[in-house]
């Protein structure tokens, strides 16, 4: 049993007065049964010089304390918007025993409609059938 968290928000002082529940989560996770993954939207792609050396920095720092250098935290920072397709593909090769994944979005239609599309395409291919729910505000 495994939970990928995924927080996608703007900036990184919009999901700011959340981190201290992130925390909480990751010190009571002993078995690492949650992974979580923030992404900061507000800068461009991997692409981008600036955005390209945050991560490169980022992922350096990763490596070598196991924490964000911007958070604190043990969940991974990424910069730009989360590609749901190679997320969902990963997931489906390292949970190809599994029947099904249950995906669960909550956010705008963009937001939950990016999800719903990109587990349509995933189940498209062999491996394990991704359910969807979904809450918009």
């Amino acid at each position: 049993k495994k939970v990928y968290f995924l927080w996608v928000t703007r900036t990184q002082k919009q999901y700011e007065w959340f981190t201290d529940v992130i925390r909480e989560v990751e010190e009571a996770d002993t078995k690492g049964l949650v992974e979580m993954h923030i992404f900061v939207t507000q800068l461009l792609n991997k692409f981008d010089l600036r955005t390209t050396m945050l991560y490169a920095c980022e992922r350096h720092f990763q490596k070598l304390s196991g924490r964000s250098l911007f958070t604190g935290l043990r969940s991974v920072t990424h910069f730009g918007r989360p590609d749901f397709k190679i997320f969902f593909d990963s997931l489906q090769d390292e949970h190809q025993h599994l029947p099904k994944i249950g995906v669960f979005s909550c956010g705008p239609p963009t937001v939950t409609n990016a999800v719903d599309e990109a587990c349509s395409a995933t189940n498209r291919f062999e491996g394990p059938a991704f359910v969807h729910h979904f809450e918009n505000f």
